[in-house]
């Protein structure tokens, strides 16, 4: 009996050899490591004015006057890039008033070289109310992100009719940006 109960143990031996799992040369492995990040989404413009009142001398002719700059950093499209005047005529006012600007008018522009606004606005244009939406399409349809400095200009000619009333006219200029 003892001989039988040492063969089935030499079996059950032989048999856990055979059956174990054994690497073969022709086996796989593998490993998957997925990884992932997230770019935030930027999209700012700032305004940084320069001091110094605008000369509303009458019959004085201002060509170009740098009023500001603004910095753009983006990296999402561009729906819109809307550009007003906080006044009704567009014009700096004084109580609801408008400055009687010559024929050349009060105008603005954005200097050449700024990705963000279409080349159209490098020339002088007037504003409204309602604004001008002055986005370039490198703008709306992104590449990479943008980080910009444009330079806003005013052109105008002081009146040359009549002498204005005396006092502070001013308005406010908005570029308001929207992203799709």
């Amino acid at each position: 009996m003892r001989n039988i109960w040492g063969n089935v143990f030499a079996y059950l031996m032989a048999l856990s050899q055979v059956l174990s799992p054994v690497a073969m040369a022709a086996d796989t492995s593998i490993a998957v490591l997925n990884i992932s990040g997230n770019v935030p989404t930027v999209f700012s413009v700032t305004a940084r004015g320069l001091p110094g009142d605008l000369d509303l001398t009458p019959n004085v002719s201002v060509a170009n006057r740098l009023l500001g700059i603004l910095h753009f950093k983006y990296n999402a499209d561009v729906a819109s890039m809307t550009l007003a005047s906080s006044t009704a005529s567009g014009v700096p006012e004084k109580s609801g008033t408008a400055y009687g600007f010559g024929a050349a008018g009060f105008k603005v522009a954005v200097t050449a070289g700024c990705s963000s606004v279409d080349a159209t606005y490098n020339t002088a244009f007037l504003l409204t109310n309602a604004g001008v939406d002055v986005k370039s399409a490198a703008a709306a349809t992104l590449t990479a992100g943008v980080e910009e400095d444009c330079s806003l200009t005013a052109t105008w000619a002081g009146t040359t009719s009549t002498l204005p009333l005396a006092g502070k006219y001013s308005m406010v200029i908005n570029l308001t940006m929207i992203s799709n």
